[in-house]
């Protein structure tokens, strides 16, 4: 990788884990809260972010790569916990009103009386001829 791939690497990076954070709006803060996790000073960081360094030392590369694949492990975490809770409450719709997704048939859940139409279908009732 050239230095100037490595500097647009690091700038993407870390891009991604201050929208993460939602902190978009206080940039200052996001600053602040990288650099502590990084042991960076936040100058160093808002260098970065805004792609300022074309060379980036070893150090620091590693520093950010630390820190990027702890926001990697973090987000893979709270998917599978979202994943998690979706499929806990997919479950419980299902127990609770049926299972609606299967073959198109609505099934009727258990306890509930079925609503029977007792006057002509639309198909019966169009002329036909």
């Amino acid at each position: 990788m050239t230095p100037e791939a490595i500097a647009q690497q690091v700038q993407m990076q870390l891009h991604e884990i201050v929208e993460a954070s939602g902190t978009r709006s206080g940039l200052k803060q996001a600053f602040a809260s990288v650099a502590r996790k990084t042991g960076l000073t936040d100058g160093q960081i808002k260098r970065l972010f805004y792609g300022e360094w074309s060379v980036i030392p070893a150090h620091i590369f590693l520093n950010v790569e630390r820190l990027y694949r702890n926001h990697l492990e973090q987000m893979k975490a709270r998917a599978e916990h979202q994943a998690a809770l979706y499929r806990a409450r997919t479950e419980e719709w299902d127990r609770k009103w049926g299972d609606y997704s299967s073959n198109g048939a609505h099934a009727i859940p258990a306890g509930v009386p079925g609503v029977h139409s007792t006057g002509p279908s639309i198909s019966e009732s169009l002329p036909t001829g």
